[in-house]
């Protein structure tokens, strides 16, 4: 829509065309009410927003003048009156509506009414860092991001704002690039990229007065995802705003997802514990760390007694049961930089880092007299394991040869009646 301003004052014919471009109002401007009869000679107006005083004639007698020639424009006379009893006598038949100019929430609401078909209204959810120094820009776009439902942060300099970034979380930066101070837009954009955590990957829109293409591209090469130019129409700024956060939090979906079938990848599905294809992959990390810090690495194998004889005479429900017991067991008893794993069947493993032989087989005794003690199906079922611990003091750094070796010493505790730890403490 194309909109008339008319009125003397150069300040309040600034303030008037920035809050029209925010309602995606396209506005032209003249101080007197011959320069408006002119300009509509040549132009077709959907709005005209009249001062009630002007330097050659009143509001309400150029509105009557601007009816008899463009009779679709809608008219608003802007008049400095406070009292509403006076403000509704200026109603005429040429006239719209009649606002007091500095009641800008009626003047909003007007606004919003007669452009309400080309306003496009984004609803989005999500936290916004803002970053502008124009406090009358920021009032008006805070407004807007609000009226979609996000919540705000509104920063003048870069260092605040990227002082906040490092302490909130955020779905969108937006930004102008010329701010006041040593630093600008730019380097707040430089700052975010440069990060080494997940909030590197932010979605960035910055804005900016400047319209030449190397202001666009620079904020664009050093990581913005968008660029929009002032003076910023409403419509506009809502769209790309909820593209960028929508964009944000599908991304965050697939981030969830992606753990998600990781964990599912390298997870026994049944108890819970690291599974063989994760295991891997850790040991390898592991034992590379054994060597750079020459710190003892053990393993303890754990083979259940009788476990067929288990499922055989109580059923694979109970078999299960037990299964569950036994890991709950193992990662009671496991310090955080442990590793729990079901092999498969009835068979775990425990890969102990910066842990001693004679440590771990004492861990192991004490595990043995746990799992002894469990209670499944009112003691019914007993339940026990062979214990087979190796260690790299050992001088066996390969995980293969480290594995046979508490493979051998569980199956030599097997071989004796089970219930056992090998070697003894």
């Amino acid at each position: 829509m194309k909109a008339l301003i008319v009125d003397s004052s150069k300040t309040y014919r600034a303030l008037l065309k920035e809050f029209l471009y925010g309602y995606s109002i396209i506005p032209e401007e003249v101080t007197s009410g011959a320069e408006a009869l002119k300009a509509c000679e040549s132009n077709d107006f959907g709005l005209v927003c009249v001062s009630m005083q002007l330097s050659d004639m009143l509001g309400v007698e150029l509105a009557h003048q601007l009816k008899s020639r463009q009779s679709n424009a809608f008219i608003i006379i802007l008049s400095s009156e406070t009292e509403q009893g006076k403000l509704d006598k200026m109603h005429t038949a040429d006239i719209n509506a009649v606002c007091q100019k500095m009641d800008i929430t009626e003047l909003k609401k007007t606004l919003a009414h007669i452009s309400e078909g080309e306003l496009v209204v984004c609803e989005s959810s999500g936290h916004v860092l803002y970053v502008e120094d124009h406090l009358t820009l920021a009032n008006m776009t805070m407004e807007i991001l609000t009226q979609m439902g996000l919540t705000v942060e509104h920063f003048i300099s870069a260092d605040e704002s990227i002082e906040a970034f490092g302490k909130s979380n955020y779905d969108l930066v937006l930004l102008d690039i010329i701010l006041p101070g040593d630093r600008d837009g730019i380097d707040v954009i430089q700052a975010i990229r440069a990060r080494s955590d997940e909030k590197k990957s932010i979605p960035i829109l910055a804005i900016s007065s400047i319209s030449n293409s190397y202001e666009r591209i620079r904020a664009l090469k050093v990581g913005a995802n968008d660029f929009i130019t002032k003076p910023v129409l409403q419509a506009e700024l809502a769209v790309r705003v909820k593209n960028l956060i929508d964009t944000r939090h599908l991304y965050q979906q697939v981030i969830l997802q992606k753990k998600e079938l990781e964990k599912i990848a390298m997870t026994d599905q049944l108890t819970g514990l690291f599974n063989r294809y994760y295991l891997h992959l850790a040991i390898r990390k592991s034992l590379s760390q054994v060597k750079r810090h020459a710190h003892p690495l053990s393993l303890i194998m754990i083979d259940l007694d009788k476990f067929k004889y288990i499922n055989d005479n109580f059923g694979h429900e109970q078999g299960d049961d037990v299964l569950l017991k036994v890991a709950g067991v193992l990662q009671k008893n496991c310090r955080l930089e442990d590793t729990a794993v079901r092999l498969g069947g009835d068979e775990f493993l425990l890969v102990l880092p910066n842990c001693s032989k004679q440590e771990a087989i004492q861990k192991a005794e004490m595990i043995r007299a746990l799992i002894k003690q469990l209670n499944v199906n009112n003691n019914e079922v007993n339940i026990s394991g062979s214990f087979g611990v190796s260690s790299t003091e050992q001088d066996v750094f390969d995980y293969k040869a480290l594995f046979n070796l508490a493979d051998k010493a569980a199956y030599q505790a097997k071989s004796s009646g089970g219930n056992a730890v090998r070697p003894k403490p």
